[in-house]
């Protein structure tokens, strides 16, 4: 799993693919992330932090796995920020357009066109409803899937959108698994249709929090615990667990 990330998140990144079965490289130099990205079971880019070189190598990476049949998952993190993320993810959307674009519910509705408020990468308020039928309409048009992550996490194709609802506050307190549940749709894409991918990726980190959250104290011993939840977590918990419904 090619994975173009954050510096902030790339270790949590890369053991969370780790844990689910998947096999990281975190190359981002612009002379050789086509090579990389060729042999690759899936890209996963990620905007959380962007340079001169990370901003090429992302656009690099996405044309050459479009031309090589390589799924993308593409996490538009922070584009609510400024002109240069937004119009890096425009460039983006109509040069590589990815099989699942991931964002929180201003990003999703930034890329979208529509209202959004925000402050830096956080959500100041959100309107499930109305969401859901920006999600859905950007879908249709760019002929992906969308993950729309919060407190309720919405995944549409346009067509069907079902509504997760695991997950704990923790989660939003620990720097990077948003970014990791990025990175775990690049992993599940390599597998399985985007749809579901995008499903199994948040669905998992969302499970694995609530297990972590139950044999933690602190930040610190969550952080660990998710990581030992997603590299325990059994099939039998998982559909155990699950809160997932079609709308």
């Amino acid at each position: 799993i090619h994975c173009i990330t954050n510096p902030i998140a790339i270790n949590d990144c890369a053991n969370g693919i780790l844990a689910v079965g998947g096999k990281p490289i975190m190359a981002e130099h612009p002379d050789e992330v086509e090579e990389i990205t060729c042999i690759a079971g899936a890209l996963g880019v990620n905007i959380g932090n962007i340079t001169d070189a990370r901003r090429t190598s992302v656009l690099t990476s996405a044309k050459a796995a479009k031309t090589a049949g390589v799924p993308i998952s593409f996490d538009a993190v922070g584009v609510t920020c400024s002109a240069l993320r937004r119009d890096l993810t425009h460039t983006l959307l109509r040069e590589a357009c990815p099989e699942i674009l991931k964002g929180n519910d201003a990003e999703i509705r930034a890329i979208a066109g529509a209202h959004f408020e925000s402050r830096g990468i956080d959500v100041l308020r959100t309107n499930t409803a109305e969401t859901i039928e920006i999600a859905k309409m950007l879908a249709s048009t760019l002929h992906c899937v969308v993950l729309v992550t919060g407190k309720t996490d919405i995944i549409t194709n346009g067509e069907t959108t079902v509504l997760c609802e695991n997950g704990t506050p923790r989660l939003s307190l620990v720097t990077g698994t948003g970014c990791m549940v990025h990175a775990l749709c690049a992993s599940y894409s390599a597998v399985t249709d985007p749809f579901t991918a995008a499903v199994l990726s948040v669905s998992t980190m969302g499970i694995c929090g609530e297990l972590a959250e139950r044999k933690s104290e602190g930040l610190g011993s969550f952080r660990i615990a998710l990581l030992d939840a997603l590299s325990l977590l059994s099939d039998d918990d998982y559909t155990r667990l699950l809160k997932l419904r079609e709308v």
